[in-house]
């Protein structure tokens, strides 16, 4: 639910020769990767793009080229356009294996950010293998302890949690919370996201009092070390609606869901996935209120968004069913027949 912590290192920037151009990279450069890490994707997508084409210039297998195009690769990502995300990670990576072998930093960079494409596109086994590549990379750039390889652990638990191993998930999240706290302390922003998709991990394991403290404690930080308005402080209000969600605690989860999809229609645009799912959870949330309206229009909108995106045909069939039962509630039992003979045919091929 929240997009994959990720962590940086000074890349190694070769400034000779046209110094008015390279400034003009340097100066979109770190503006567009200043806009995506304050939630403002849009304006961070255009400068990159003026970044790429300055770096372009410098030549193929500059390292500055590999910079620019793994951040353009994580806005890609967070626009979910993970389809042009990951050539755009793939030609980084390869400069650097290339222009810069035995940095194990910048590797680790362009791994991370290889992994975190098929990560966000629902692909784990292709990013576990990078991401253990990672793991390794920046144990030999920074120790054992550092704020990368607290990163690189967190991002080996979350596809280990995708792929149905719960234990090493956990082992590793709490390792990466230990690193972090030692590092950076417990109030920083850089231990939310550990705190978050452990509690993601505990949800799903039923164990919800475990759960609930951690995401709470993350809601607090995010809110507190990036405003109230940042995509993150929306991933973190979802979940914990969601928390309350699944153990029947309807009347606290919806303002939580409420504010979680007004953010993400604002940072990410109405019709991202994020939002079709924080859509389809309220309209859960508000037919168990007994608020039918307020459920009919989010599942229509859950519904609309992922009936335009070339994503997981078994979320357009949830997001139906969904709707689904929205329709029978309101006595439209055939209305509601056909969207569920809709969502078997979409799960036939899965099966």
């Amino acid at each position: 639910m929240m997009i994959r912590p990720r962590f940086l290192w000074a890349a190694a920037l070769m400034l000779g020769a046209g110094a008015a151009t390279a400034a003009d990279w340097k100066a979109d450069q770190d503006a567009g990767w200043k806009a995506y890490k304050e939630g403002r994707i849009e304006e961070a997508e255009a400068l990159l793009k003026s970044a790429e084409k300055a770096a372009r210039e410098f030549g193929a297998a500059d390292p500055r080229l590999a910079v620019t195009l793994d951040h353009l690769a994580w806005v890609y990502c967070a626009e979910g356009r993970c389809d042009e995300a990951e050539p755009l990670a793939r030609e980084a990576l390869a400069i650097r294996e290339k222009a810069l072998p035995g940095d194990a930093a910048a590797m680790a960079d362009s791994l991370n950010t290889l992994a975190a494409v098929y990560d966000e596109a629902g692909k784990p086994a292709l990013a576990k293998p990078l991401y253990v590549r990672c793991l390794a990379a920046a144990e030999k750039a920074d120790g054992a302890e550092s704020a990368g390889v607290a990163a690189a652990l967190d991002n080996l638990a979350a596809v280990d949690h995708a792929l149905g191993d719960a234990a090493e998930a956990e082992s590793l999240y709490k390792r990466a919370l230990a690193v972090r706290e030692k590092v950076a302390g417990a109030d920083s922003a850089d231990l939310s996201a550990t705190l978050h998709n452990l509690g993601l991990l505990y949800i799903d394991q039923k164990k919800y009092a475990d759960a609930e403290p951690l995401l709470k404690r993350a809601l607090a930080i995010n809110e507190k070390a990036r405003g109230a308005d940042h995509p993150e402080v929306a991933a973190a209000l979802e979940t914990l609606g969601w928390l309350y969600a699944v153990q029947g605690k309807p009347a606290e989860a919806e303002p939580l869901l409420k504010k979680a999809l007004a953010l993400y229609e604002a940072d990410l645009g109405a019709e991202h996935a994020h939002v079709a799912r924080a859509a389809g959870e309220l309209g859960r949330v508000c037919l168990e209120r007994g608020h039918q309206d307020e459920a009919e229009s989010c599942c229509k909108q859950a519904v609309a968004i992922l009936e335009k995106s070339a994503g997981d045909p078994r979320e357009l069939a949830e997001a139906l069913d969904d709707y689904a039962a929205v329709l029978r509630k309101a006595g439209r039992e055939a209305d509601a027949a056909k969207l569920e003979a809709r969502a078997a045919g979409l799960r036939k091929p899965a099966e």
